[in-house]
Formats: C-alpha cells, structure tokens, sequence
C-alpha cells in the first residue's frame, strides 16, 4: 500500500507538473500573441502616420533643405519637386526652390517657379516674391548701363501684378534716363528710325506696346506716380529724334491718348509739330507721285498754288512755326526729325547730305528774291539716286516775272524755267528751259 501510495502520488506529482508546464506555455503564448499584436497594431498605425502627406510633405522639405545647405542643388532640387508632388498646392515647396534655384544663380528659373506658385496656389507672397525678383533683375540692368526696352517690359510686368509698386514706379523714371541719356547737344536718338522704311525693324512698336501696357495699368489703378512714368515716356528728350514716317500716324496717336490723361503742355506742342508735319506730308504726296514718274509740269500748277506760296512766305519771313529749314525746307516721304531746345520745338524733314536712302527729295526755296517787285516761287526735286551712279541730279522749276523773247523784242511777264542740273565729278552742266510750256519756249545748255 505505501509503495502503491508512493507511485500514486508520484503520479499526481507529474501530472501537476506537466499540467504546470502545459499551462505555462498556454500563458507565454498568449504573452507572444498579445505582443504580436501590439507591434503589428503599432506598426500599421506608424505606417498610416508615416505615409501621411503632410508628413511626407515635411520630411521632403527637410530633406531638401539639409542637401541645399551641404550646396548638394540637385539632390535638393529633387527633395523640393518631391515635395511638390505630395502637395502641389505647398507654398513652402515653391518658395525654397525658388531660393535653390537663385543660391545657384539661376534667376530666370526661380522667376518661373514663383509665378507657377502664385498660378497653382494664388498666394500673394509668392507672386510678391516673383515681382520681388523681376524687379531687382530689370535694376541690375538699369545699374549695369544695358537698360533696353526689355528692361523696361521687366518693370511693366511688375506694375501690371502690383500696380502700386512705388519702388518699381521710381526704377521706371531711372529707367528713362538711362534709354534716352542726353550725351551732348547733338545727341541723336534714332530708335524709332529704320535706314529703309520698307523693313520695318525700328523699336518703334515695340515701345508703343510698352507704352500702351503702362496706360492700361493705370486705367485700372490710377496714381499721380504712374501719371508721372507715362508723361515722362510719352516724348524723348533728346535734341534730335528721328522718326519714321510709316510711324508718324502711330505715334501722334499714342500721344492724343497720353495726353488726355496728363495733360501736358510738352505734349500737345509736340502734337502740334507732327500735325503740321503729316499736313505737309499729304500736301506733296501729287507731287512725290508726279516726279517720280517723270511728270514734272504739275511743278508749274504747285509753284503758283496759295497754299505753296504762303509755305514760302511763311519760311522767308521767318514765320513758319514749328517748321525749321534755312535756305530752303526739304520734304521726303520717309523721314521726319524732332528738333528740341529750350524754347520748344520743331520739326524738319532731312535732306539728302542727311539721309542718303530717300525715295526722292522736294525742296521749297524761300530765299528772298525779287523781280521787277516779284518774288520767284521756287521748288526743285531732287530723285532717287541710282545705284553706282557717278552724278546727281536736280529738276528745278520757277515762276518768275522776267524777260520773254517775242518777235525778237524782250519783254517782261510772267512765265516758267525749268532747269536740269547735273553734277558729276567733273562738274556742273545745267539744261536750261525758258518761258517752259509758253508760246516762246527757248533752250539752252551751259
């Protein structure tokens, strides 16, 4: 019985034992399970956070920020567009790589990404922060000597994003100065001036647009400062500027429309010079027409016309307005000069010592020159020279009262002489024409 007790008892002893053991593994299982299952609820859970755009976001920028600090642009350029691409609206993003782009010096790429930062999110610091740029580039030109009419579009543009840009509206005066730098008393501005008026490749037009940019910023925001820029661009103040006339209808235009919003005494007597100047213009154009084709009587109906013979008193009595010539005053079709000077200004046309591409010159003589108490009208024109042409040639034609040669007795009247001279190197020989188109017509050539 004691040994049946003793293995029943070492029995029950295993038995509790294995139950112990069995039990024990159930608990450290369930231990494992449990912590299984907190790391894996962990794990998804800071995956969810990690993955999470924001967060995303912030580590790209980080990233970004610490290789543009090592100087590592590219690896920075890459976090940033990363960055952009979690978020295409983060205004963070755009902004450090416009300063990425500028820390490289690449200002024409960071300008870009500012302006498609303020397109993509409207956020009025970065398009700030592009006019900011703009406007210190188009300075740097201005500082530099090299202001052009690009520089000046650099400035529009900023003014046309934020109209009241007083910074910007006093670099645009600086601007001016420097495009149209008065050197000296014979400074000749020739940016509106194409050497053949058929190729139209002057910066006329191109200034014209800028101008019409500027007048359109202010018909939508209106300021005494912008007032200021435009009354200032609308005339050149150089002492000589030459201006095309193909531009001439363009330009008094544009400066009707300037100065009904400053109304400037300097512009409206410009105004007045190219006025007067495009009524000469249309006054001649039969003649030009005429000449050209080899027609030269009409010469006889404009010297004996009032209005030609006022032109011609108006110049010898010194009372031609804002009209300047000396010995005579030429016409052409393709040019016109601004003369300005103290007292105001004039205009003439160029001759042909001045400008060698004309398409033919007219010239009004206003020396005064009397016969028997008459004064002669005089107009001469001088064609288009011919290419490798070795002599020059001048029609001239006058109304006079001289002597006429009838029945072999002289006798004093009204009549014409039309002359043709040609000047070769060898010297002058003239074709002399009286009493031209009259009864008693004589020739001779001397």
């Amino acid at each position: 019985m004691d040994e049946f007790d003793a293995r029943m008892s070492r029995r029950d002893a295993e038995r509790s034992r294995r139950r112990a053991e069995r039990q024990k593994t159930v608990r450290r299982q369930k231990i494992i399970m449990a912590v299984s299952a907190v790391i894996i609820i962990v794990a998804v859970v800071g995956g969810v956070i990690y993955t999470r755009p924001s967060v995303r976001l912030s580590r790209a920028l980080n990233s970004g920020d610490r290789y543009a600090q090592e100087e590592d642009y590219e690896s920075a350029q890459n976090a940033y567009e990363s960055a952009l691409q979690t978020d295409s609206s983060s205004v963070q993003a755009y902004r450090r790589m416009a300063d990425n782009y500028l820390a490289q010096g690449k200002v024409v790429e960071a300008k870009q990404i500012l302006y498609e930062g303020w397109e993509q999110t409207q956020d009025e610091d970065l398009l700030h922060y592009y006019c900011v740029e703009l406007h210190n580039e188009a300075v740097e030109e201005v500082n530099q000597g090299n202001c052009t009419f690009a520089t000046l579009d650099k400035f529009i543009q900023v003014l046309e994003l934020e109209a009241d840009n007083e910074d910007t509206l006093t670099a645009l005066i600086a601007g001016y100065d420097h495009l149209f730098r008065v050197v000296d008393e014979e400074t000749v501005c020739r940016q509106f001036f194409d050497e053949d008026t058929s190729h139209d490749v002057c910066e006329y037009k191109e200034y014209e647009q800028l101008i019409r940019r500027l007048l359109a910023v202010y018909e939508e925001s209106p300021s005494g400062g912008l007032k200021e820029v435009i009354a200032r661009y609308a005339l050149v103040d150089m002492p000589y500027v030459w201006i095309s006339i193909p531009h001439l209808e363009a330009y008094t235009k544009l400066l009707e429309d300037i100065n009904d919003i400053v109304k400037d005494s300097g512009i409206t007597e410009t105004l007045a010079c190219l006025t007067r100047a495009a009524e000469v213009e249309d006054y001649f154009n039969t003649a030009f027409a005429e000449f050209e084709s080899g027609e030269f009587a009409y010469a006889r109906v404009l010297v004996t016309d009032e209005t030609y013979q006022q032109i011609r008193d108006d110049f010898i009595e010194g009372d031609s307005g804002c009209w300047e010539g000396s010995i005579y005053i030429p016409v052409n079709k393709e040019q016109l000069v601004l003369h300005r000077e103290d007292d105001g200004i004039r205009f003439f046309f160029p001759d042909g010592e001045d400008y060698g591409n004309h398409s033919g010159i007219i010239k009004i003589w206003g020396t005064k020159q009397e016969d028997d108490g008459v004064q002669r009208s005089v107009i001469s024109y001088e064609p288009v020279p011919e290419e490798g042409a070795d002599s020059h040639i001048e029609y001239t034609v006058q109304y006079l009262y001289s002597n006429v040669k009838i029945n072999g007795v002289y006798v004093p009247q009204m009549n014409y002489r039309f002359d043709t001279k040609i000047t070769t190197e060898d010297g002058i020989t003239t074709n002399a024409i009286g009493d031209w188109g009259g009864d008693h017509e004589w020739e001779i050539d001397y």
